[in-house]
């Protein structure tokens, strides 16, 4: 054995000797040549391997306070953090002191070891054992100890826990059960250290009563669970402290308080060496460097000293290996020199601290307005201007056009710039956020809110209504959702929903359209409706009632998960019908959104209309079942036009699908109810002058009127546009005196000799035979005093509460009461769509009848059963797919695996500072583009029946071949080889299976299946799949010990020996060709077989050492396969 020298002797810390306590604990670093100390009062210092100085490198206080100081018992440390314990608590610091994450602990902890995972947990006051995750701090598991305990080591193979009463505890690593016990000593432990296969504990014993230190070290071999010959120790004051040397572990160093410590070895008894500390105070800590040249002691009087085996040199090794240096501080740049000259500018100086305001801030109260040239930018010259514009030496001139004239020294609407700045110049809370946002950018200004009513929509600073108040609640206000470097991925909805009831999402085109969506899934009597097209066989892919079909399936699945209308709203995008009506959400446009949204519901409904009278005679469906394709918003009535010269009277049918309130210039009493109006706006008189058809009189005065048949013939449900165009329409919705309000809960409705005759109801009880309509759902238009205008939907009792009110704001759901929803008071809302649903005995008996005959409606199976193509070229080498046979279709329970291709169709925006940070405005959009389905039991086992690619009309921006495999001209009809079906026919394949109860095998589901709260949602499909019928091999492969999720790749490569996605290879010998990226086909299978093998792991036991396994060689491999497998 080398000779033991002591080459330094320094305090711990900078403060005077004893001040910060004993030194209670010592650490070599592993990962830099740095020693690391704690003392008493919960200082944590770091001191680099110059001898004698030992320079000081990092110092910080880790525990405790100076009033309630607190120890520092253990530290240890990884590649990321240095890891201190107190009795207090635990605590992970960067190297340079900088704190990452902090445990309060309840009871005393003493720490021996940790491992990653990403799961969260409390420490508890019972005496357990516990594995602590490194990176966020949180408890990975716990298990009783059964004692309590004082020591906690690691060896090669266990977990060595001592406990008070003398006894050692050999645990598994990786479930902390016992597996041994050892009998050490009686009296209690008072030190123990393990290493490779041998473990050293040194203990009391028990003398007449007393507790006295046994002067031996007793140590046991690990392989035989045998104890070896007790090591005696002949120094006075018996052993307190023991070091392993970590090269050879026959040898250890055991110390006594009083400064004198042994070297011995286990082998050769009689070569011990005894040293003395030249000290009057007391070891407290003792620790061997890893590589075995360096020896640390820890007095009590707060000095550390540090004895080498080697020569007198001017440094020693702590590591046998190199490692990364110390860290630094940051070294601060001198101030810059000034060259003062004529033309120095004074900017280049800084400013001193001040209290008053200076010359160059003045008030802007005085200098700032709309008008002020300096914060005014000049208007755009009109594009005519431009164009027609003569350029004579240097000057313009230009014609005045046509539509400006007359337009002259009018100052044009600003867009409330200066609202968003404070007194002090600085933008308000929210401002630069909807500054920032997309559909922030558009103001449009209220054109019937007087400069008085600003204040009134200002956001309140509680979240309550009150119908005295004239402040919008903050619930009201747009929902953004802030982005992460993972997109929307990891975006918190619940916390805006704590509802069953879904909320849909705005990062898509034309979201405006959310609050009609809900508005009319709510309605049951079109929600039934909309249900009963989608079992028919309509083919159009741009059929905009079949995709709300899909939406409302989706919704009512969800309970309470966001969604999304990216679908229906991507058929609306693309219709040149919405184009041409306006009904896109275009920033530029200056149309309210309320407004906007009495468009689209017009729209929406003669739509849905027309494509169900279409499929039903394409289908040549019996009359018996042409009523299952009735819309049930649908007015039927006759439209009369006489001649004032001649009398003669025409008629003619009209189908109507929306009411559009009108309002008298000069309203009698009686027209200031909601009834009233309605009554007027159906059955209302038109006069014009036109040519008469019969006496052929020109500019003959017309009176045109409209009757209806019956009371019932009467609608299932009457849709409703507001009409609020100004301040004049606004002011019948406010309420007067203390009567029931505008809106009436019901109505009641009759036709009398075709006219209607309309009635509030609140209370009272309806009259006989007449339709009643309860109001189901409202669309209001909010806007606050610096927000951009958005909508808003009330829902009455989407539940079993009929008297219940939900708002949806988005993707922000909460239940309100009905004086809140009811109110109009303040211009901030503004009512846009009312939707009523008729619940009178007759239309119940009506709804009913619907219910039995749709019934007999049945999905399409033939959807999984024909070679659906339409592809004009199809490479017959390309088609790796058997469609199935009508055996072979699935029952509930049936395995199946499936792998998804995606292209961008947008990237992602992002907004970069001047200091270098992103932040992301809006990720890229994906959107499919191939799909495969393989069977995952039976004979045909492995085999697709689905590989379908899908037809895309939008621009591709992106085809990701790297990874998708797609390239260009693989997703057009004249040019595809392989399958290409429309989007549609590949949603309704799914739609199918997930219907008929098929269980999905896949590798990252939570990218195609949205996962959030372990509910899966296909944020490109729409299509939500209950997590029963998901089975995701990253989630049955994922050890909660650690936080990373493996790839399909390297669970290939180790699992299943075979090197996937290296291209697809198609075609033998001349006429062989690779294709780059992906196969999906080969995804899946890989999934399918990835879960059978889980399953043998599951039934032999295996699956939790299969994990440590992976967790293990992944690091080695870099998470790849090496080049050659």
């Amino acid at each position: 054995m080398a000779e033991w020298a002591q080459q330094a002797h320094v305090l711990a810390d900078h403060a005077l000797p004893g001040a910060l306590g004993a030194v209670t604990s010592l650490h070599f670093d592993p990962l830099s040549e740095l020693l690391w100390v704690g003392s008493a009062s919960g200082q944590v210092t770091s001191h680099t391997n110059t001898l004698p100085s030992l320079t000081r490198c990092t110092s910080y206080a880790a525990h405790g306070t100076p009033r309630q100081p607190h120890e520092v018992r253990t530290i240890l440390s990884d590649d990321k953090s240095i890891l201190s314990l107190s009795d207090s608590s635990i605590r992970a610091a960067q190297r340079s002191g900088l704190g990452r994450w902090t445990i309060d602990v309840a009871s005393d902890v003493f720490v021996g070891g940790a491992t990653a995972s990403a799961q969260n947990g409390q420490l508890t006051d019972t005496d357990v054992v516990l594995t602590i995750n490194t990176n966020s701090g949180g408890v990975v598991r716990q298990a009783p100890s059964e004692a309590v305990l004082t020591h906690l080591r690691k060896s090669g193979r266990y977990l060595c826990t001592g406990t008070a009463q003398g006894t050692i505890q050999l645990r598994d690593p990786r479930s902390l059960s016992i597996e041994h016990k050892l009998s050490a000593h009686h009296g209690g432990l008072i030190d123990m250290q393990a290493e490779g296969h041998l473990i050293y504990s040194i203990g009391w014993t028990l003398r007449q009563g007393r507790r006295m230190a046994e002067p031996f070290i007793k140590a046991y071999d690990l392989r035989t669970m045998q104890p070896l010959v007790p090591i005696p120790m002949t120094a006075p004051g018996g052993p307190a402290l023991l070091a392993v040397h970590p090269k050879k572990s026959s040898i250890v160093a055991v110390a006594t308080p009083q400064s004198q410590f042994q070297v011995m070895d286990t082998q050769y008894a009689g070569l011990s060496q005894f040293y003395s500390l030249s000290s009057n105070a007391y070891i407290t800590s003792m620790a061997f460097s890893s590589s075995a040249e360096a020896l640390a002691f820890g007095e009590s009087d707060g000095t550390v000293r540090l004895w080498t085996s080697g020569s007198g040199t001017s440094t020693v090794r702590f590591n046998s290996y190199p490692t990364a240096p110390p860290p630094m501080p940051d070294l601060v740049p001198p101030p810059p020199v000034v060259e003062w000259r004529n033309d120095t500018p004074l900017s280049c100086i800084g400013l001193p601290h001040y209290k008053e305001a200076l010359l160059s801030c003045p008030d802007y109260d005085t200098l700032w307005s709309d008008a002020s040239p300096l914060f005014t930018m000049p208007m755009p010259l009109d594009k005519s201007v431009l164009e027609q514009a003569v350029s004579v030496q240097g000057t313009s001139y230009a014609p005045l056009p046509r539509h400006l004239r007359g337009t002259r020294n009018q100052l044009a609407a600003g867009d409330q710039v200066l609202a968003r700045f404070d007194r002090a110049g600085k933008l308000k809370p929210g401002a630069a956020m909807r500054l920032r946002s997309g559909r922030g950018t558009r103001r449009v200004r209220v054109p019937f809110r007087s400069e008085q009513d600003e204040g009134d929509a200002a956001p309140e600073s509680d979240d309550a209504w009150s119908p005295t108040g004239r402040g919008m609640p903050a619930y009201y206000a747009q929902m953004t959702i802030q982005y992460s470097k993972f997109g929307v991925e990891d975006f918190d909805f619940a916390f805006y929903n704590k509802t069953p009831y879904s909320g849909l999402e705005t990062n898509i085109g034309a979201a405006y359209a959310n609050s009609l969506l809900q508005a009319l899934h709510y309605a049951r009597p079109f929600r039934a409706f909309a249900k009963r097209h989608i079992l028919l066989a309509c083919t159009a892919d741009d059929c905009l009632l079949c995709e709300a079909g899909f939406l409302f399936r989706m919704l009512e699945d969800a309970q309470g998960i966001n969604c999304q209308a990216s679908n229906l709203l991507r058929v609306l995008v693309r219709s040149p019908q919405a184009t041409t009506l306006g009904l896109l959400d275009q920033g530029a446009l200056d149309v309210p959104y309320a407004h906007l949204v009495q468009r689209l519901h017009h729209y929406v409904l003669d739509q849905a209309s027309q494509r169900a009278l279409r499929t039903g005679a394409l289908l040549s469906l019996p009359p018996s079942q042409l009523v299952l394709c009735a819309n049930p918003c649908a007015w039927s009535m006759m439209v009369h036009s006489q001649c004032g010269a001649c009398g003669h009277t025409t008629s003619r049918q009209q189908l109507s699908h929306a009411v559009d309130l009108l309002y008298p210039s000069a309203p009698t009493r009686w027209q200031h109810d909601l009834p009233a109006l309605l009554s007027l706006s159906i059955c209302r008189e038109v006069l014009a002058k036109m040519t008469c058809r019969q006496c052929q009189t020109a500019f003959a005065p017309h009176k045109t009127w409209r009757t209806l048949v019956s009371t019932d013939a009467l609608p299932a449900m009457l849709c409703m546009n507001a009409g609020v165009l100004g301040a004049e329409q606004l002011a019948y919705w406010v309420p007067r005196g203390t009567g029931g309000g505008f809106v009436p809960p019901r109505l009641a409705m009759q036709v009398d000799r075709g006219h209607v005759r309309a009635a509030g109801l609140w209370n009272e009880p309806a009259p006989p035979h007449a339709a009643v309509y309860l109001l189901r759902a409202m669309i209001v238009q909010v806007q606050g005093a610096y927000d951009a205008p958005h909508l808003c939907t009330y829902v009455r009792g989407p539940g079993e509460k009929p008297d219940e009110w939900v708002l949806f704001n988005d993707f922000l759901v909460r239940p309100v009461d009905e004086a809140e929803v009811l109110h109009f008071g303040a211009s901030w809302k503004i009512p846009a769509v009312l939707v009523w649903e008729r619940i009178d005995s007759a239309a119940q008996a009506h709804a009913a009848q619907l219910r039995e005959m749709a019934q007999s409606l049945q999905p399409d199976t033939t959807l999984l059963t024909r070679d659906w193509n339409m592809a004009a070229n199809r490479n017959t080498e390309h088609v790796r797919h058997r469609v199935m046979t009508e055996d072979e279709l699935p029952d509930p329970g049936t395995l199946v695996a499936i792998d998804a291709e995606f292209v961008s169709l947008a990237n992602e925006q992002l907004e970069v500072f001047s200091d270098g940070t992103r932040s992301l405005l809006q990720p890229s959009h994906l959107a499919l583009a191939r799909v495969s389905v393989l069977r995952g039991e039976g004979p045909s086992e492995g085999e697709p029946f689905i590989d379908d690619h899908i037809h895309t009309t939008e621009p591709i921006v992106d085809y990701l071949t790297q990874f998708s495999g797609i390239q260009p001209g693989d997703l057009a009809p004249d040019t595809a080889q392989a399958t290409l079906v429309p989007h549609k026919i590949a949603y309704k394949k799914l739609r199918l299976l997930v219907d008929r109860g098929c269980r999905f095998i896949g590798h990252g589901l939570a990218k195609d299946f949205r996962i959030i709260s372990t509910l899966p949602l296909y944020s490109h499909f729409d299509l939500y799949v209950p997590p029963s019928q998901v089975i995701d091999t990253v989630q049955l492969y994922h050890s909660p010990a650690h936080p990373r999720k493996l790839s399909l790749r390297f669970l290939s490569w180790f699992l299943l020996k075979q090197d996937i996605q290296k291209g697809l290879t198609i075609g033998d010998g001349a006429n062989e060709t690779v294709h780059e990226g992906h196969d999906s086909i080969e995804d899946a299978a890989a999934a399918l077989q990835l879960y059978r093998r889980y399953l043998v792991f599951e039934r032999d036991h295996r699956l939790e050492d299969m994990l440590e396994d992976l967790y293990e060689i992944g690091p080695r491999v870099h998470w790849r396969p090496p080049d050659k497998t």
